[in-house]
């Protein structure tokens, strides 16, 4: 305690910034290069995306933070339906998708938004980069991949496969 009140005798509450510099400025985001984010949501899943973008931000964090922006950019542009009006190739929150990454082999995998059922294997979480970029693409569509540090790749979507979901039709 006796140092601190030294510290501050000595150089006053200016040196205290000296010691503890101001965080640089953020790197400007290449989310919003990528826009507009054309996609096609089910009601459905534009409230599902709103509350892992909501979740992402209460998280905080550079990793979160950046993805809570994703979500918003993709939903700011998206075109949102009924699910009776979404065309059948449309990647939506349950959907099973044939996708490619850069020129890896291609995957398949099955989107969920929450609780990760046991009873099924190769599933997506749609709170991640890859099932945000993923939702509301149409099969044959492009666009970028991010992650936490930048553009990775590109993703192509080749096939999809609608799933029923028991509570898709509470928001429609």
């Amino acid at each position: 305690m006796c140092r601190y009140l030294e510290f501050l005798r000595r150089g006053g509450a200016g040196s205290f910034l000296d010691h503890h510099p101001a965080k640089p400025a953020p790197e400007p985001c290449d989310i919003a290069a990528l826009r507009p984010i054309r996609a096609v949501l089910t009601s459905h899943d534009y409230w599902e995306l709103q509350e892992h973008r909501r979740r992402c931000e209460d998280l905080g964090g550079d990793l979160f933070i950046r993805l809570a922006r994703l979500i918003r950019a993709k939903t700011a542009d998206a075109l949102v339906v009924n699910a009776d009006d979404l065309p059948p190739d449309t990647v939506t929150g349950t959907a099973r998708v044939t996708f490619a990454v850069e020129r890896r082999r291609p995957e398949t995998r099955t989107l969920y938004h929450w609780g990760y059922p046991d009873r099924a294997r190769s599933r997506l979480p749609v709170g991640t980069f890859l099932g945000v970029t993923l939702i509301g693409m149409s099969a044959g569509q492009r666009t970028c991949l991010l992650d936490a540090k930048g553009v990775v790749g590109e993703v192509q979507v080749l096939a999809v496969q609608p799933q029923p979901a028991p509570e898709a039709d509470v928001f429609d």
